[in-house]
């Protein structure tokens, strides 16, 4: 029976090649788009589904651009079946085609993918009805060979005169291959070595070890530690067959990998990398993994069709540019799927190492990295300039914690002309790197160890984690807690503070370093005290942010780039804050660009203002606007001007007592939105202040305040009781009941003291209005909002409400805090309460009148964008005659530029540009005699939507 089975099966595959030579015949018999037709080698044997389709047309003879693939049954299978159809068009989008063929020599349909249904439709169809079963396929072999002619020429048609896609061989191997690979066979061999640790313990506790040290790798993907092994297990077969063909041009060991295929087992497949491994390069990449021989028949037919696509098609015309854009995107990919993250973007990665390194023959590091993308550039950079490639190989280190990407890495790092140099990349936690640290280097022979000592640097580049101090691995507090030169920093940093300060210790005493950290450093407390100790061991040349768009767009992280020398001793200092004005893609493509911008920074001075712009600082001025409680962010912004006037100011906590809103928890429980409760224990209420549209602020809500006794409850307030033991059995989202979650010292459970009232009140984290609402009497708020009450009762309250909502007022706001991810601006209640503002003390009783009444117009006026305030005339009005009132009118100018340059680069994260859709000019907030600001942004050649 089994004999009958196989005796099919060739059959099948015979009649499939068949088919195949008689499209070459027709290809070559005619002038056509399509030049040659393949699929030999990875034609299906029965056995289960395929990567690729059976037949598949290419554009050039080389076999390097795929047209169109054909999926082929005999005439028993029907050519409704429809496992027939959904195998072809599943492969037409795996490999980002749009159109496919099926055939069963009784039938042939051609399928063209309709862009706008998202599905396929019949384009034709051909017939020959009196083919039926298998003996009539050799009995009509003309017949149907007739229609085979007409089905490629009608094919052609289309792929000369309509859009129909192509991919290239490159394409199919960095992207899609992998991509296939790891959707269709993740949860299959997850589920196979969830059964095979059932009935082997050891398998188990080898992927639970294995688990707990790189579970942190695998945060933003997967949390299923067999479905992360299974990806680590496909992915490593995959890089093993790929290397092993694209290099095997250069090293003719690697021809090995021409013998797998669908008769290989995986055992079998480990010896032939092994005896690759012997003779070539790459011990790291061709080195298997635990248990890789245990997988899943229907996985490993997958691997092992990719080897035979790859053996059949267009590597050998594949040159070394295109090798390296190959790994580039294999990598890219790759780094996708293991844990949710991208590379550095390769420009991003080149600029950084450009504008860090100054010696170039200098032993250089990237601590943290990752897949290589910083590495690569640096290696890249110091052959262009000239280095020897033996010496820029030698003198390029890179280490990450994590051994996953560094297989990524390795191959990352290496070239065509590096294939047989052993690069300097090893296994280590950058906290844990010091001058003389032994390095294992693996010998790309035979795997063996090849010890160096790690040399001071002369100039380390890197990305470093994005890692917030609630996150903290364990190893990393450790090492921490063990470093004494950590103690000053704040309990709350983050992972990448720890690692910054600890590279000085690695540096010549005249390196640099350059680093990408996440921008909450520039605003929050544990990123002030930060600085303080950046300052003390390196001179802060440069920082760098965005002004056009976030630099990852895959996370709603804000970065920022420093420029770090070691400091040697104590010396005026300068600092540059340099804003990008064009998107990092658009700087990709305009080589103009990336110029100005490495030249800026290694000249210390802007060459290019069309595409950055520049403020320059002395520490002295840094240190006279940190003590006006400006944020570091606001310095990438001209706010000199701050240092002239801050004899007009006075700190808004000798005015008023700041604080939070409500944060007792449990919404639902003290703001109730419709309830009988007795009167008594209500209170006016403010719970959500995006709904509020005018500067005298109405309440939205209640707020139930109640510190009686149950038992005095139950029988004189029953609806109070009532509404209390409606909660009492609830529980938080942890399963926590709540009369446990809200208790209290010396409280009720259900209690809140009615004392969190507010005369004045602003939003934390506002987006584009920023003002400071008044109630007509104090009233709760919302742990979302911020209270201000004044701390003298006999203060003007209608004199300060005014100064509060002055566009100088508004600078400060924007001024003492930073953008987030989402475009929002992140300020709490101590930026707020450290905040200065104009100085009421100072204003004559005349002065006050002509405020008052100009702010009586803006009270009338319903609640509006700054940017909008900006151009509207009674608040240009009213800012004017506040600023005229206090002698500084010549800088409402100043001051509003600097609050549109915050508020733009803020927007800028989530590519939103409020100040240019208006079209905002100086004129229209000056009503003066001005030209259009600078700040807004401006067309050039290669503008963007």
């Amino acid at each position: 029976m089994e004999q009958n089975k196989t005796n099919v099966r060739h059959n099948e595959r015979s009649w499939a090649i068949e088919v195949i030579s008689q499209v070459n015949k027709i290809v070559e018999e005619n002038d056509l788009a399509i030049k040659r037709a393949g699929g030999e080698f990875t034609i299906s044997n029965g056995r289960g589904s395929r990567m690729f389709p059976d037949v598949i047309l290419y554009g050039d003879k080389e076999l390097s651009s795929i047209l169109q693939g054909w999926e082929l049954k005999m005439p028993d299978v029907p050519i409704t079946d429809e496992i027939f159809i959904n195998d072809a068009q599943r492969k037409a989008i795996a490999l980002g085609l749009n159109s496919c063929v099926i055939w069963n020599f009784t039938y042939a349909v051609f399928y063209v993918l309709d862009e706008k249904e998202k599905e396929f439709v019949i384009a034709q169809r051909w017939e020959n009805s009196h083919i039926k079963t298998r003996q009539d396929v050799a009995l009509y072999h003309d017949d149907w060979g007739k229609t085979l002619k007409e089905v490629v020429l009608t094919v052609n048609d289309y792929l000369v005169g309509c859009d129909v896609r192509h991919i290239s061989v490159a394409d199919v191997i960095s992207q899609n291959a992998i991509n296939i690979l790891i959707n269709e066979n993740k949860n299959i061999v997850a589920d196979h070595y969830r059964n095979s640790a059932k009935k082997n313990a050891v398998i188990g506790a080898k992927i639970d070890a294995w688990w707990q040290e790189v579970k942190i790798e695998y945060t933003f993907d997967e949390t299923d530690k067999f479905k992360a092994y299974s990806k680590l297990i496909i992915l490593n077969w995959a890089y093993r067959i790929i290397f092993a063909h694209l290099i095997k041009r250069q090293q003719n060991a690697a021809m090995l990998i021409d013998t797998l295929d669908g008769d290989t087992t995986p055992c079998q497949a480990d010896d032939i990398f092994s005896q690759i491994t012997e003779k070539c390069d790459f011990y790291n990449v061709f080195a298997g993994l635990d248990y890789d021989t245990i997988l899943p028949d229907v996985t490993w037919e997958s691997l092992t069709d990719l080897s035979m696509f790859l053996k059949e098609n267009g590597i050998r015309v594949i040159d070394q540019e295109m090798l390296q854009n190959i790994l580039e995107k294999c990598v890219n990919t790759t780094r996708r799927e293991l844990d949710g993250q991208y590379t550095t973007p390769k420009i991003l990665a080149r600029i950084l190492a450009s504008i860090t390194v100054h010696d170039w023959t200098s032993d250089c590091a990237d601590p943290c990295c990752g897949t290589g993308t910083i590495a690569h550039e640096i290696l890249e950079m110091k052959k262009r300039i000239g280095c020897s490639i033996q010496t820029a190989v030698d003198t390029t280190w890179a280490s990450d914690k994590y051994n996953v990407p560094l297989q990524i890495a390795n191959i990352s790092m290496t070239s065509g002309d590096t294939i047989n140099m052993a690069n300097r990349l090893f296994q280590s936690n950058a906290l844990d790197l010091h001058l003389g640290k032994q390095i294992d280097i693996v010998d790309p022979y035979d795997g063996g160890k090849m010890l160096y000592a790690l040399p001071l640097l002369g100039a380390i580049c890197s990305n470093l984690p994005f890692v917030p101090f609630e996150k903290l691995h364990a190893d990393d507090k450790k090492l921490i807690e063990n470093n004494d030169s950590f103690k000053n920093l704040d309990k709350k940093s983050d992972l990448s503070y720890y690692i910054a300060l600890h590279l000085s210790e690695l540096l010549k005493d005249d390196g640099y370093v350059g680093i990408i950290t996440s921008n909450s450093w520039l605003g929050t407390k544990a990123g002030t005290v930060f600085y303080g100790e950046l300052i003390k061991n390196y001179d802060i040349k440069q920082v760098h942010i965005s002004g056009a768009g976030r630099w990852f767009q895959n996370a709603d992280v804000v970065t920022t780039l420093l420029v770090l020398q070691k400091k040697q001793k104590e010396q005026r200092t300068f600092t540059n804050f340099y804003i990008w004005k064009k998107p990092l893609e658009m700087i990709a493509r305009n080589p103009r660009f990336e110029r100005a911008i490495i030249n800026s920074s290694l000249l210390d001075e802007n060459q290019d203002k069309s595409v950055m712009s520049c403020v320059r600082y002395s520490q002295k001025e840094i240190e006279a606007l940190r003590g006006l409680n400006l944020s570091l962010n606001a310095l990438f912004h001209d706010v000199k001007w701050l240092l002239e006037i801050k004899h007009k100011l006075t700190p808004l906590r000798s005015i008023f007592s700041v604080f939070r809103g409500s944060r007792r928890g449990w919404d639902k429980l003290f703001f109730p939105q419709k309830s009988n409760i007795e009167p008594v224990f209500l209170f006016p209420a403010l719970f959500n202040a995006k709904n509020v549209d005018s500067l005298i602020a109405k309440t939205d809500r209640q707020a139930f305040c109640c510190g009686k006794k149950e038992d005095e409850l139950k029988v004189s307030y029953p609806q109070a009781y009532k509404w209390i033991k409606k909660f009492e059995r609830e529980k938080n989202g942890t399963g926590i009941p709540l009369p446990k979650v809200l208790k209290r010292s010396k409280m009720e459970w259900y209690e809140m003291k009615p004392n969190e009232i507010a005369h004045i009140f602003t939003m934390m984290n506002p987006d584009n209005r920023i003002f400071f609402g008044k109630f007509e009497k104090p009233s709760f708020i919302n742990q979302r909002l911020i209270g201000l009450n004044f701390i003298n009762p006999k203060q003007d309250y209608e004199l300060c409400h005014a100064l509060l909502n002055s566009v100088l007022m508004k600078f400060f706001i924007e001024a003492v805090g930073f953008g987030r991810g989402l475009g929002v601006l992140d300020i709490n209640k101590e930026n707020v309460e450290n905040c200065y503002m104009l100085n009421p003390d100072l204003l004559l009783p005349q002065e006050v009148k002509k405020i008052k009444e100009r702010f009586a117009v803006i009270c009338k006026k319903e609640i509006v964008s700054v940017e909008e305030e900006l151009t509207d005339a009674d608040w240009i009005s009213f800012n004017k005659t506040v600023l005229d009132a206090f002698g500084l009118g010549a800088y409402y100018m100043r001051i509003c530029d600097s609050l549109i340059s915050l508020r733009q680069v803020r927007y800028a994260a989530i590519e939103k540009f409020p100040i240019a859709e208006i079209g905002i000019t100086k004129a229209e907030y000056s009503l003066g005699e001005w030209g259009t600001s600078s700040l807004v942004a401006e067309p050039d050649e290669d503008s963007y939507s």
